[in-house]
Order: C-alpha cells, then structure tokens, then sequence
C-alpha cells in the first residue's frame, strides 16, 4: 500500500468522528437525547480514528528514519529535507548521466557515418586504381603486341581475375558504406522470397555442379510475402548461397529450407563449412538487416527470419 494511501485511511475516520459528533451537538440541542446508535459509532470512529493514526504515522516516521540514516543528515535539517536535498543530488547527477549518454550515442552515431563515408571513399579510390591496372591487361590479353609464353599469359590472366575480384569486394565495401551511413534507400516491394530462390536456383546449382556439391531445395508451398526491395533482397541471398556452396568441400550438400515461422519467413542454409565472414557475406547480412530481418551464422548453417508483409490489400 502506498504512503499516501495509508495517510488517506487515517483520515477516513476522522471524518466519520466529525460527523457523529455532529450529530450529537444536533441532538443534544434539540432532542435532548442522542441515539445510543449514534453514540456508539461516535465512539467506535473516535477509537479507529486513534489506531490508524497511530499505525500509519508510526509506519511513515520508520520509514522516514530508515531513508534518513542512510544519508547524511546535515546541521540545520530534518530528515525530509536531507532526503529531498539526497534525491536532488542523485536526479541532477541522473540528469547528467543521461545527457553524457546521449553525447555519446551521438558521437558514435557520427562515427559510424564518419566510418561509412570513409569507406565509400577507400572503395572508390581502390576501385579507380583497380580499374587503371584492369585497361591495360585486358589490352595485353586481347590485343597481341607480340609472342607470350603459356606461364606469361597465365599470369596475365590470374592478374585480370584478382582485379576483377579486388574490384568486385570494393564496390561491395562501398555498399556496406552506404548501409551503414543510411545512404542507401530500399523499395517497399511484396516479394514472395519462393520466387527470388527459384530465379536463383539455376545460377546456384550451376556453382554447384563445378564445386562438386550437391543442392537440395525444401519450400514450403503458399507462403505469404515479404515487403522489402526485391533486387537488395535478391542480391543478398545470392551472396548467401553462393558463399555456402563455395565454401562446402567437394562431395558435401547445400540445404536450403524455406518455411513459415510465426510472423515471419525463416531462410535456413545448411551446409559444410565453418563460419568465414568476408565482404560478401558482410554485405548480404546488412542487406538483410536493413529490411528489419534477422541474420544468424553458425557453424554449418546460416539462418535468416524475413518479417511477413502486413496485409492491406490484395498480393
């Protein structure tokens, strides 16, 4: 019970006391005779009104000395005003926690976009320079300037594939970038992910065939949309898949089960390799989180929960 509902019961009876002592001055004046009812609850009301009093400031002056000594009662104060004079102190300092966490929440907030931006920048600078060293092999591989031996031109060759892939992790650097800077804006399309996986399926099962690894497709049929951008969304479960059967040995299996779980659309990726984190796979989890999604990577598996478009017209 709360302190000042205690105080409010104190008085309670105190008013009934008035009251029959009303009464009786009524009566006294002009019948000569009080009830004996009106007596007897004058009475009862006067000796419950002397309880609860007692009861509840007993109650509130231990609670008073309680909070009291365990501050420091200085000369000149009672304990209400050391209490409040306490409580003054630890709000302003409360106060104060409270604006240095919103200082610092700020700063990290322009940190990150800091952080973002000099990222996009890095990936364009390192992207300029990919593509200054790209022209010029892919003018040596396609226009002969004279007689290469085969170690020359497979060097060439592995030069233009690691440029290219430099290049391709720096345009996903740049991307992360924009993420994480809110630079980037997604579409608010319906998108049936069924669909996206089944537009991928012959790209992933091709990756497989040369890998060696087998890939299994379980959907769970009449499943609702998702809202999101269907190119983002598609991109990243592209890099999701792709990654799993590149990093799954030779001979082993790529899973991938799509049902309904709750209020959402759970992407389960099962395959044969520990957990690798690289740019592709960092872009494709920020590219699902952004959609508000859930992204989960665990030895062998990786685990992705799309919430279910809210139904406001037709699909």
């Amino acid at each position: 019970m709360k302190t000042s509902q205690r105080l409010f019961l104190a008085v309670i009876p105190a008013v009934l006391g008035v009251l029959t002592v009303a009464g009786l001055a009524y009566w006294g004046e002009y019948a000569r005779a009080a009830p004996e009812i009106v007596v007897i609850i004058a009475a009862l009301a006067a000796v419950g009104s002397l309880v609860m009093a007692w009861y509840n400031t007993r109650y509130v002056a231990q609670r008073i000395a309680q909070l009291a000594a365990k501050v420091e009662v200085k000369s000149g104060l009672d304990e209400l005003d050391a209490i409040e004079t306490v409580v003054d102190r630890y709000t302003s300092a409360l106060r104060e926690a409270e604006q240095r966490r919103a200082k610092a929440q700020a700063a990290a907030d322009t940190r990150i976009r800091e952080h973002g931006e000099l990222m996009s920048q890095v990936a364009s600078t390192v992207s300029k320079g990919i593509d200054e060293i790209r022209l010029p092999l892919y003018i040596l591989l396609e226009n002969r300037f004279g007689d290469l031996n085969d170690n020359q031109e497979e060097m060439l060759e592995s030069a233009r594939t690691a440029a290219e892939q430099v290049n391709t992790d720096a345009d996903r650097l740049a991307e992360i970038g924009a993420l994480d800077r809110g630079a980037l804006t997604l579409r608010s399309d319906r998108v049936h992910v069924a669909d996206v996986i089944q537009s991928l399926r012959p790209t992933v099962d091709s990756e497989g065939a040369r890998a060696g690894v087998r890939v299994e497709v379980d959907i769970e049929p009449a499943l609702p949309p998702v809202t999101g951008d269907r190119g983002r969304l598609q991109e990243a479960l592209a890099l999701v898949l792709a990654d799993s059967v590149r990093r799954t040995p030779s001979g082993g299996k790529v899973r991938i089960v799509i049902g309904a779980k709750g209020h959402a659309i759970s992407i389960v990726v099962e395959h044969g390799a520990p957990p690798a984190p690289d740019v592709a796979s960092a872009l494709a989890q920020r590219l699902i989180e952004a959609h508000g999604a859930t992204f989960e990577r665990s030895p062998g598996q990786i685990s992705v929960n799309l919430p279910v478009a809210r139904v406001s017209g037709t699909v």
